[in-house]
């Protein structure tokens, strides 16, 4: 897909590589299926970051979600510990399970991940779990989330008391609730029983229209019960859905240390938007760098602000669609926050949802100088676009949000690199990484080969092998 194709091979190329990715998980489904019915699926207990898996499953749909104009967004509450202990790929395989199906089923609107601590759940029964109607990530209604989990049997404990069916929590543990919410088009009243059931589908035609084997909710379940955790929904047909998780995870016994980047430190922001939920979604990326974060929903009262000089943000991120909200009083912000007499005046930001038309976007931010940020938010791009805003970074390096590693190029450039390995397709591979990074690669298909071309005196400046190999092993 690096290589230089017209515009029919580029398609071909990427259909023939979405019919593997297909294939691949379609044969991971039926694996998991029969690893599950024969007991044989085990959890991993590694450390990982929580945070990190949800941004990556986002990065995954980003794609997806632009297409259909739909916003994307994750929250993580600052309960939740920044490293457990547990099994981030199966998670990651739940999530991504329930979020490729809200994207599949959704044509307008919006997709919200959130991850709680079951605790705040039970001393705030209100918390925001989609009890309230209106105030949503984009607006539109959504089904009532608390449906999706008041039949978990961890939030009726004090009616089971005297039943023992729970078995005690040990003291590092730490239960989380995930909920992923969508806008789409609801599951039908009479399919809502069978929707765990392995290889069932609301219906005969979502096969043709939107694919999938109908296994990926069952394994999900199935997955859900080995966290000891359980699983539920609620749905309302041409509203929405959300599904709702626990898991039982492990606290590490060391204090992870925040990955707060030292970069944003003394930097303090303010979001404007008049979507609450959208809005805190923002601030819960930009305190994640070490942002200071304010936000603010009116904007007359802030432009008071700005003029007694009382409270100005380094960083100033406005949502697109409060922009065209706003339209009037925006231009008179912009004025007032590049009047001052001060010679760093704010950076501003336009966060930008790809449904909105490209063509406005660039001309507001071509006519006001803006810095436009694309959603879905995730730290790492996040911290790309501020930095490059603020001059901390090259441009040249930065390519749809993702910083290039010069140094990489340099340090491989010209250099003699032997690949090791009996398999073709990874020689192929491998080489082709190492050359897009300027380096001259030889390749052996055997370790008795490669040990011929290694015999002093040789020009080579790394081997990279396979360990598994026939004959002689790397």
């Amino acid at each position: 897909m690096d290589t230089d194709l017209d515009t029919t091979q580029q398609d071909y190329v990427r259909t023939a590589q979405a019919s593997g990715r297909a294939l691949v998980s379609l044969i991971n489904e039926v694996l998991d299926q029969a690893k599950i019915e024969s007991g044989k699926l085990e959890l991993e207990a590694v450390p990982f970051d929580l945070r990190t898996v949800c941004d990556d499953i986002l990065s995954l749909f980003c794609g997806k979600a632009q297409e259909k104009g739909l916003e994307l967004a994750v929250y993580v509450s600052d309960q939740v510990p920044q490293t457990l202990i547990g099994d981030p790929g199966r998670i990651r395989q739940i999530i991504t399970n329930l979020v490729g199906n809200s994207i599949k089923f959704t044509e307008k609107g919006h997709i919200y991940l959130t991850v709680h601590v079951v605790d705040e759940i039970l001393n705030c029964l209100e918390v925001d779990m989609g009890t309230e109607y209106t105030n949503t990530l984009s607006g539109y209604p959504v089904a009532n989330g608390r449906r999706s989990w008041e039949n978990f049997r961890i939030f009726n404990r004090e009616l089971h008391s005297s039943e023992m069916s729970f078995a005690p929590i040990a003291c590092d543990s730490i239960s989380l609730i995930i909920s992923v919410e969508d806008t789409g088009v609801g599951i039908p009243f009479e399919a809502q029983s069978r929707i765990f059931t392995p290889f069932m589908q609301v219906g005969p035609s979502i096969a043709r229209i939107h694919g999938g084997t109908g296994i990926g909710l069952s394994i999900s379940k199935c997955l859900v019960g080995l966290m000891k955790g359980e699983i539920g929904f609620a749905s309302t047909p041409h509203v929405g859905s959300t599904f709702t998780f626990t898991a039982v995870l492990t606290r590490t016994r060391f204090s992870g240390n925040e990955n707060k980047s030292s970069d944003f430190k003394e930097i303090n922001a303010l979001v404007v938007d008049h979507r609450p939920v959208r809005a805190k979604v923002t601030k819960y990326h930009l305190q994640r760098l070490g942002v200071q974060t304010e936000l603010t929903t009116d904007l007359d009262q802030y432009i008071l602000k700005v003029n007694c000089g009382s409270w100005i943000a380094k960083l100033v991120l406005i949502d697109k669609e409060t922009w065209l909200k706003e339209s009037h009083s925006m231009p008179l912000l912009v004025s007032e926050l590049r009047n001052k007499d001060q010679p760093d005046s704010p950076k501003l930001f336009l966060l930008e949802n790809p449904k909105s038309s490209v063509k406005s976007s660039s001309h507001i931010s071509r006519e006001y100088n803006l810095n436009v940020i694309m959603k879905p938010l995730r730290a790492g791009m996040l911290q790309v676009s501020l930095r490059r805003a603020l001059g901390g970074i090259d441009k040249v390096h930065c390519k749809n949000g993702v910083v290039g590693n010069s140094t990489l190029g340099n340090l491989l450039h010209k250099k003699q690199i032997i690949v090791v390995d009996d398999n073709i397709v990874n020689l192929k591979v491998a080489a082709g990484a190492l050359k897009k990074y300027g380096a001259e690669v030889t390749c052996a298909d055997s370790g008795k080969k490669a040990i011929t071309l290694l015999k002093p005196p040789h020009s080579f400046d790394a081997c990279f092998m396979d360990i598994q190999m026939p004959e002689m092993d790397g």
